[in-house]
């Protein structure tokens, strides 16, 4: 066997099949390989390369490096760590941790120690090996990447992080950042992020995309560094718009037959950016044409020289390959030449017109017309849908008719025409062309055909329904046929019902299946007579009429009924075998075989008796002589297995014994149905042959009509010949029973009484009782006008339940007064009706008639001797219409002007037509047959309305003579309508060129300056060119360029500046008719040429300290070192020849000592470098170099450049003390500060970081120390708690030491320890629990003893004893300082079962410190509670249930439920009773269950409108010793039914809006009053809901919506209840504008005693609310309208429960009264205001002070401000919708205390009487005009020449205040009177007076 290759993955299994050399023997071989993984493991750490560092005095064990390491699959596993090599024996690694640690040997300071590791997993796999340094010392930082390459867009926002490079610093301590080299200052790293952002934007499109940063990374603590590179690319972001070369382009005279694809013309576009970002794809605006990607434009479809002034414009967008792209644009304007490419094109696609019938030849049935677009002649032909010939077309004129000859004979019900319109091609195509249109033409079906049952006869043939049937069982389907079309020839079905009785039948009306209504039942009626009526649905329907007989079949559903009830009688003993004595019959009211009878007897043996089975006959079988008495029964039984049985009884007599003897075996007798009640029909008579002769009479009680069930028949004894009467009990009635058979009993007086029987067979006869009754009372038919005489109407059909002669009925028409009788007939017999006369429906519509039907006989009814029976019924006839009249116009002519320049669908006018006829006979059609050149108008069909069908042009015609037909279908006329067309101005300017381009060089001073002219023409007829006006538009249009409007020629009129606008795009517009009248348009498009006049400068890219443009370079740097980057910028243009080349010069460098030159520059570049190695920091740290750059015209700008020279470190740190000292507590915190030293460095920066240790005296680490890099202060911190009780814990002698990154210095702190109170007391033991107490025991009981002590000594020990106030919160427990807990205050079980007291003992030191102990004391139960309500209940008893009912009292519970908050035994049972204290509790019953639940009955019935709740006292009496008893309150409510009906109300919203702005605002329910205060009320608006208002349909709340205009709105809302009828209330709204001023000058008033519902509601729904007569007065008082007072806030204003109210008014006149004004008047008239309000006005502006306490400040003033968020105040039928005040009281003295602010503070001027706010130190002061000398410019001199009064705020007095006032009279004799505020003079106060 050959071996093969085996492909494992780890541990497969293969079988393998061997074969012998021989190959006739196999062997199976399973083998198992394992081969190693290919997943190794992989390092973890980093950054890479590996390093470490430790500290040469390192500690063993010391961790130095931390190995990790995981499997590249990402398997789990342990993972063990190997020391390969190296290390020296210093290092050690932890195979499970990775931990490399220090072995303890000693380690060379500065000295690297190289180690090779390896990691393997559990399965001995291995990762490749790792090299990890760790160096003795400090090492310096490490950068995760040794360089860094980063990608920066463009347009990164300066100051943006871009990337973030990060070191790792070995000491665990802060690193910061610099960078040390950055060319141009480009770039800037935050300090301790690292993180890298732009000091200014960059732009991809200057060339400098790559930039080599150098970062470093610094210690401060260690002052070590490393550094890094960063490479930054600069990469292109997409901020260049594509730039079309062209604004515009334009292509004119392309032929529209031009096939798409073709090229017409190429655009291009430019992109500044690079790469994809400027790579443009194109596209247009719509699907006209189609764009390549090289711009070329080319037709998307074919064109159309018919579209709008032959022109198409359109978009095209260049969109760059950018994300996000950018996208520019162009226009086009492509100008299209006419050639033949457009079919003609019908006014209509499709025409609908309709025809009657009966239309005769030459009529009018249509126009149709077509326009060709191209101009050309169009001629029409019928191409289809003529078949029969019938219609005709005017080729020319599209006139289609019908034809003369033969006459036209149409079928509906419509013909479909196809028309073809084909053009002349004179405007040259390759061949005529044409289009199709579709005429239909609906024909209208005449209604001349009834509905006719042709089945009618064979219907009642198959009427049968069974009886017993459920509803809806299937009858028959009927069906009528109508020859008419459409609606005429459509037919519902119904049934004809007597004065509405249901028939018990019902019909589909639409499909003829007749269904039963009711369940039949055959025994009481088996057949029914239907009246089946087939209307059609013509607008004056026919009726057609079936009668049909329905059958009831019969079911077996009837049990058979003995004639009597029992059988008996008495046969003598010898009555011989065979003999038949008594016939038994039966009836059964089914029919056939259901009703075939059966007779048997019960079994009996001997058999005495049988009975013949057929007759019912029973006869002897068997001797009777051994018997008395035989008793058995009778059974009954039909066909189908029902049956019924009646006893027989034969009595066995002596042959010597003898029955009774009749004088006939049987009576015969015949009496009419009519006789009367109590009649004799027959006397009867049997003797007894016995020697008594006494016998009796019964008459044998029957079980069916036939015999007597129910009873029509009685019997009489007659006592004077022992006869019997047989007498009529009821009346009797021949159509229900006409045979009666009684069986008649007769009994002898004797000791063994005997009977016979007879027979008495009544026969009744028939009488005409009965009417013949017609089965509808009113019917309806319809005959059409002009329809010959003898045409049939309709059918009237009567029955007579009566027989014979008396049954038949005959039909007549009774005369009217109307005389409509004598135009019709009926036929005597059948009942149908014709016609006398032809109608015409235009002169009667309808008619009436009255028919009567007459049985044969004379009537057998009361009062109608020798008179047959009759009824009557009316038949209504209804003319139908035909069509017999033509329509008539009411004028011959009509005459109209209208403007060429109106659009198409502009109406004309209306005319039309009248037609006498109605219905679809007087549907007219309106057309325009002849006049209407080139389709220039057209008419709405149906209405008549005549509008502009294409655009009109007067100047190809002027007037038009349009003949308008209108056509009924059958009958036409027409009218003229003649147009004149107006002419008007509608062809606008059009320029020679589309678009204009110029050039103009900038900065031309010669102005104006001449750029070009431009020239329009007007193609209006007869148009004045002089007239055209032109004029600019756009930018610089009117400023830097104008037009002379008569010339066209442009001029630049401002000198331009391309670098403000390099071109300029504008308008020129052409205007005809002087400027006044159509305007055309062209585009401008101007470049500005440059000129070198910009100066180079050097743009700042980030202002700093030292300046604009700031370099740095290392002291010591070599020469040609890089400093920095100058860059300046020129404005000019760059193409334009050497404007903006730059070259750069120092022209201001610094010298060192030598006179050489520091510094030199890259005239090209603007780099600065270094030129010597001479600088030194210590000389001097900051130069300043001035760089020029000049432009290829000479122009120069400069820019100052600031070179900072760096510091290297050569100066140690120094020390500020020798020897430091602290003390500190023993309990000082760990990390707490212990001493602050510091040190000095002559360097800077880095070099002058210094780092502080400790280094001695530590040697338990006690102490570490936290430096302070930014002052260079080190911290010396707490790292162990000391203990001053270890004497070597009270001092420490530390050495301190200072160093930056080369140099150090020592220094030592002497640091003593001193006591702390630092052991808290202690409880033993901690936990004490006391005996159980009652919750009665008396103060000072005692609880337990406590007992603590303290480890401190001194203060530090000594403590006292306290209550945690936490865990007794009710003060119930006192300890004293010998620990002894006792009682201080009442227990409560109740309120706690359990005290858990904590006892605090606190100790005297400082802090002092807390030991606690427990102290558990129980409580027990006394019975100190009364029972309660389980829960609060809120039981419900509806109104209006009858008594008694029980009372549920929650959701849950139907009884009252009793708790008691003590223990069991103190709890139930408990005795529970309802205390007849009030007469509420009269009204309910209480059941105790002694349970501890009890009911509640209510006793009587309640009406919640009388009274709404009722308060029962409950009495509960617990079980407890004593017993304790409570006494709640059970409130009943009494819920409500809707048992009173709502009423309408009116509700009054007065609505304020705050300077017009009224937001969505709730203004309160509609009223709709109603006692019933439950009842759930719908709530909708009448008619259109108004869309400024929203209504709650539920709870009737009305919200106006935002943006309501002002004004009175007068809403109707239907309010329901589902229960009583529906009302209407009314709202109005009333919404008033209310202005800032108005807030300004309100004035206010407080009433006293007084709600809002009281202030708003009206007594009684009549009187006036006090709210409006508020308005009203002060509007009296004020002498001005009543709208000119605006009461817009009211709040209450009570306070400790009194009832006030505070009301805030404006009023004007002119102008708003000031509210001093307001407030004189009102208080002056304030016992009127009083006396008409009925109310108490309490202050007359409302002031909060008097109830506010000011006393320790001294003085009060009182504010008022307003909500702008308006608040609803709704109480009964007024609602106030308004701003809301807030009024409160300010404590202090605002003269004194208020600052002033700036004016902008302010929302209005501060200063008053038009004073000017002016900012000062102070903030604001004001200018006053002159006479307002006040510090707010407040007037304070005053003059009235003899007559006159002034109004002023009043003055609110701070502390004890003094105010004085001066006059100055101009006259001898004067009069000066003050109202307001006064007070008794007091000591140094004066009372002044005038003369």
């Amino acid at each position: 066997m050959s071996p093969r290759p085996l492909f494992m993955t780890q541990c497969e299994q293969e079988e393998i099949a061997s074969l012998t050399s021989s190959g006739d023997e196999w062997y199976l071989c399973r083998l198992t390989l394992s081969m190693p993984s290919q997943a190794a493991l992989q390092w973890a750490m980093f950054p890479s390369p590996y390093l470490g560092s430790v500290g040469p005095d390192a500690p063993p064990g010391s961790v130095v490096y931390q190995l990790s390491a995981r499997h590249r699959d990402g398997a789990p596993g342990q993972t063990q760590f190997l020391l390969l090599d190296g290390g020296e024996e210093c290092f050690e690694v932890d195979r499970r941790s990775g931990q490399i640690r220090t072995t303890g040997r000693p380690l060379t300071p500065s000295k690297e120690y190289v180690m090779r590791v390896q990691a393997t997993d559990d399965s001995g796999r291995k990762g490749s090996p790792a090299t990890v340094a760790i160096l003795a010392g400090y090492r310096p930082p490490q950068f995760t990447n040794a360089t860094y390459s980063l990608n920066v867009p463009e347009n990164t926002p300066a100051g943006q992080p871009v990337s973030v490079v990060q070191a790792v610093s070995f000491q665990g301590k802060s690193v910061s950042y610099m960078l040390q080299v950055n060319p141009g200052n480009l770039f800037s790293v935050h300090q301790e992020s690292g993180a890298l952002s732009l000091t200014r934007p960059v732009d991809f499109e200057s060339g400098h995309t790559v930039h080599h940063l150098q970062v470093r990374a610094s210690e401060p603590d260690t002052g070590l560094s490393g550094a890094a590179e960063v490479v930054v690319h600069i990469t292109d972001e997409n901020d260049c718009t594509p730039e079309f070369l062209h604004s515009i382009y334009t292509r004119d005279s392309i032929p529209e037959s031009t096939p798409p694809g073709t090229s017409l013309l190429q655009v291009l576009a430019r992109d500044c950016d690079s790469g994809l970002n400027s790579e443009l794809s194109y596209f247009v605006h719509g699907e006209d044409f189609d764009i390549t990607s090289g711009g070329v434009v080319s037709p998307a479809r074919r064109l159309d020289y018919e579209r709008p002034n032959h022109v198409y414009e359109f978009v095209v967008v260049a969109v760059d390959a950018g994300s996000p792209p950018r996208t520019g644009t162009a226009s086009v304007r492509i100008r299209v030449a006419n050639s033949n490419d457009e079919p003609p094109v019908f006014s209509q696609s499709a025409y609908k017109t309709f025809l009657s019938e009966d239309a005769g030849p030459d009529t009018l049935v249509a126009i149709v017309h077509a326009n060709d677009p191209d101009g050309d002649t169009v001629s029409y032909a019928i191409t289809g849908g003529n078949e029969d010939s019938n219609f005709l077309l005017d080729n020319q004129k599209g006139i289609i008719k019908l034809r003369r000859s033969p006459p036209p004979r149409l079928r509906g019900p419509q013909y479909v025409l196809n028309i073809t319109a084909t053009d002349d091609n004179a405007s040259g195509g390759p061949y005529p062309l044409s289009s199709s249109a579709q005429v239909i033409v609906g024909i209208n079906d005449i209604n001349n055909n009834k509905p006719l049952f042709q089945e009618c006869p064979n219907y009642s043939l198959n009427a049968v329904v069974p009886e017993n049937q459920p509803p809806g069982t299937l009858v028959l389907r009927v069906q009528a046929h109508d020859a008419d079309m459409g609606v005429n020839g459509e037919v519902k079905y119904g049934i004809m019902n007597r004065d509405g009785v249901s028939s018990g039948f019902n019909i589909d009306p639409d499909t003829g299946v007749i269904v039963t209504t009711v369940s039949f039942d055959r025994e009481r009626q088996r057949e029914y007579m239907l009246s089946v009526t087939a209307t059609d649905q013509a607008e004056e329907p026919l009726i057609g009429i079936c009668q049909i007989t329905v059958l009831i079949g019969d079911e077996n559903d009837n049990d058979p009924k003995f004639e009597n009830s029992r059988y008996q009688y008495f046969l003598r003993e010898d009555t011989p075998v065979g003999t038949s004595f008594l016939r038994a019959a039966a009836h059964d009211d089914d029919q056939g075989s259901n009703a075939a009878i059966a007779y048997s007897l019960t079994n009996q043996k001997p058999a005495y008796l049988h009975i013949n089975p057929s007759t019912g006959w029973i006869y002897v079988n068997h001797p009777i002589s051994q018997t008395s008495r035989i008793s058995q029964q009778i059974v009954a039984s039909d066909g189908g297995n029902r049956s019924s049985s009646v006893d027989l009884t034969v009595i066995i007599t002596n042959v010597h014994n003898q029955p009774p003897l009749w004088e006939q075996p049987e009576y015969w007798v015949t009496v009419p149905e009519n006789t009367a009640r109590d009649a004799r029909v027959v006397t009867i008579k049997a003797t007894s042959p016995l020697g008594d002769p006494r016998v009796t009479y019964n008459l044998e009680e029957g079980q069916v009509p036939e015999t007597n069930m129910p009873v029509r028949f009685y019997i009489k004894p007659n006592r004077a010949d022992s006869s019997a009467s047989i007498l009529v009990a009821e009346n009797l009635d021949y159509e229900m029973t006409r045979f009666f058979t009684l069986r008649v009993r007769v009994q002898n007086v004797a000791a063994v009484p005997l009977a016979s029987f007879t027979t008495v067979y009544v026969n009744v006869t028939d009488v005409n009782d009965n009417v013949p009754f017609f089965l509808s009372s009113t019917y309806e038919a319809t005959v059409p006008e002009g329809a010959e005489v003898g045409t049939s109407v309709v059918q009237v059909s009567a029955t007579d339940l009566d027989s014979g002669l008396h049954g038949k009925v005959h039909y007549v028409i009774l005369k009217d007064e109307s005389g409509d009788s004598q135009f019709f007939s009926i036929d005597a017999h059948s009942g149908a009706i014709v016609t006398r006369a032809s109608f015409d429906r235009e002169q009667k519509a309808s008619y009436l008639i009255e028919v009567q039907s007459q049985d044969g006989s004379e009537s057998a009814r009361p009062g109608l001797q020798g008179q047959p029976n009759t009824d009557t019924a009316y038949v209504r006839i209804f003319v139908t219409d035909v069509n017999d009249n033509a329509p008539a116009f009411p004028r011959p002519e009509y005459e109209v002007s209208v403007e060429e320049d109106k659009e198409v669908g502009f109406t004309l006018l209306t005319v039309t037509a009248n037609d006498e006829d109605e219905g679809a006979n007087a549907k007219l059609r309106y057309q325009i047959t002849a006049g209407n050149a080139m389709g220039s108008f057209d008419v709405e069909p149906e209405v008549g309305t005549i509008f502009v069908a294409q655009p009109l042009d007067y100047e190809m015609e002027r007037r038009y003579e349009l003949r308008l037909v209108a056509s009924d279908g059958k009958w036409e006329n027409e009218t003229l309508v003649v147009v004149q067309v107006v002419n008007r101005n509608d062809e606008a300017p059009v320029f020679s060129r589309s678009e204009y381009q110029a050039a103009v060089t900038e900065e031309l001073t010669q102005l104006p300056v001449f750029i070009l002219e431009v020239s329009a023409t007007d193609p209006d007829q007869e148009a004045d060119q002089t007239a055209l006006r032109y004029s600019l538009h756009g930018q610089g249009a009117g400023g830097e360029f104008t037009i002379d409007e008569r010339t066209g020629r442009i001029y630049a009129q401002r000198r331009l500046d391309r670098e403000e606008r390099p071109a300029w795009r504008f308008l020129v517009l052409a205007t005809d008719e002087g400027g006044a009248g159509l305007t055309g348009f062209a585009d401008v498009l101007l470049e500005v040429r440059d000129v070198n006049d910009n100066s180079p400068f050097f743009p700042c890219p980030a202002l700093e300290v030292d300046g604009c443009f700031v370099g740095q370079v290392p002291e010591n740097s070599p020469a040609d070192t890089s400093v920095m980057e100058m860059r300046a910028m020129d404005l000019d243009d760059p193409n334009e020849g050497k404007n903006a080349v730059l070259t750069y010069g120092i022209i201001k460098n610094v010298r060192n000592e030598i006179n050489l030159n520091l510094f030199s520059i890259n005239a090209s570049t603007g780099t600065i470098y270094t030129v010597l190695r001479s600088l030194d920091r210590e000389v001097e740290e900051r130069y300043l170099v001035v760089v020029e750059a000049r432009d290829g015209g000479g122009l120069a700008g400069t820019g100052t450049a600031t070179i900072r020279i760096s510091d290297v470190n050569d100066h140690p740190p120094v020390f500020t003390q020798r020897v430091y000292t602290s003390q500190v507590t023993e309990d000082l915190e760990v990390n707490s500060e212990v001493l602050v030293v510091s040190a000095t460095d002559g360097d800077e920066g880095e070099n002058a970081v210094v780092t502080f240790s400790i280094v001695g005296g530590d040697e338990d680490r006690k102490f570490f120390v936290e430096t302070d890099k930014v002052n260079r202060r080190g911290v010396i911190k707490l790292q162990k708690m000391v203990d001053f009780e270890k004497p070597r814990e009270r001092t420490f002698n530390l050495t301190l030491k200072a160093e930056d990154a080369d140099f150090f210095s020592l220094a030592y702190c002497l640091v003593q320890v001193e006591d702390a109170n630092d052991h808290a007391p202690v409880f033993l033991p901690q936990f004490y629990e006391s005996p159980a107490m009652s919750e009665d025991v008396p103060v000072g009981t005692i609880v337990a003893q406590v007992t603590a002590s303290d480890l401190d000594s001194g203060q530090n020990g000594r403590f006292s004893y306290s209550i945690s106030k936490e865990s007794d919160p009710y003060n119930q427990f006192l300890v004293d300082q010998s620990g002894w807990v006792v009682v201080a205050d009442s227990l409560d079980r109740e309120k706690v079962s359990q005290h858990r007291i904590m006892v605090l003992a606190i100790d005297a030191g400082s802090p002092p410190l807390t030991g606690t102990a427990i102290v558990v004391v129980t409580v027990l139960d006394i019975n100190d509670n009364g029972p309660e309500f389980e829960v609060s209940y809120q039981p419900v008893v509806w109104e209006n249930m009858a008594a008694p009912q029980a009372v549920r009292m929650n959701d849950t519970s139907l009884l009252i439920h009793a708790t008691d908050r003590d223990t069991s035994t103190n709890g139930g049972p408990f005795s529970i009773r309802l205390l007849m204290l009030t007469s509420d509790a009269t009204n309910f019953n209480l059941t105790d269950f002694r349970n501890g639940s009890a009911a509640v009955t209510a006793l009587r019935t309640f009406d919640r409108e009388r009274q709404k709740e009722y308060r029962l006292p409950v009495l509960m009496i617990d079980s407890g010793s004593p017993p304790m008893s409570s006494t709640s309150t059970l409130t009943v409510v009494i819920g409500d039914r809707n048992d009173h009906p709502h009423s309408p109300g009116h509700t009054h919203f007065v609505v304020y809006s705050y300077e017009g702005i009224l937001p969505t605002t709730v203004l309160g329910r509609v009223q709709s009053p109603d006692l019933d205060d439950w009842s759930e009320k719908v709530y909708r608006f009448e008619g259109k809901p108004s869309r400024l208002f929203s209504l709650n349909q539920s709870s009737g709340v009305l919200s106006i919506r935002e943006g309501a205009p002002p004004g009175s709105y007068l809403l109707q809302v239907l309010v329901s209840d589902r229960t009583w009828p529906d009302v209407t209330s009314t709202a109005q709204v009333e919404v008033r504008e209310l202005q800032q001023e108005a807030l300004r000058n309100a004035a206010s008033i407080r009433i006293s005693n007084l709600t809002l519902e009281e202030f708003f509601s009206s007594r009684g729904g009549v009187e006036e609310s006090r709210f409006s007569r508020l308005g009203r007065v002060l509007a009296d008082l004020l002498q001005t309208l009543l709208e000119n007072v605006q009461i817009f806030s009211v709040r209450e204003a009570g306070q400790r429960g009194e009832k006030s109210l505070s009301v805030w008014f404006a009023a004007r006149g002119s102008s708003y009264y000031k509210k001093e004004k307001l407030h004189g008047y009102v208080a002056a008239h304030r016992a009127k205001l009083e006396a008409m309000l009925d109310v108490s006005i309490s202050q007359v502006g409302v002031n909060e002070c008097p109830d506010t306490d000011c006393s320790p400040s001294g003085g009060c003033s009182s504010e008022v401000s307003f909500s702008p968020v308006p608040v609803a105040l709704s109480t009964g039928n007024t609602s106030l919708v308004s701003l809301s005040a807030s009024s409160t009281a300010q404590c202090g003295c605002r003269g004194r205390e208020a600052t002033h602010l700036p004016c902008t503070a302010y929302p209005t001027n501060p200063c008053l009487n038009g004073g000017t706010c002016q900012d000062g130190p102070l903030g604001y002061r004001c200018k006053c005009p002159p006479m307002f000398d006040g510090p707010e410019c407040q007037q304070t001199k005053h003059s009235f020449g003899g007559q006159g009064y002034a109004w002023f705020p009043p003055i609110m007095p701070c502390f004890q205040s003094h105010i004085s006032w001066s006059s100055l009279l101009s006259r001898r004799m004067g009069c000066s009177s003050t109202t307001g505020p006064s007070a008794t003079p007091t000591l140094g106060s004066r009372r002044t007076s005038s003369p």
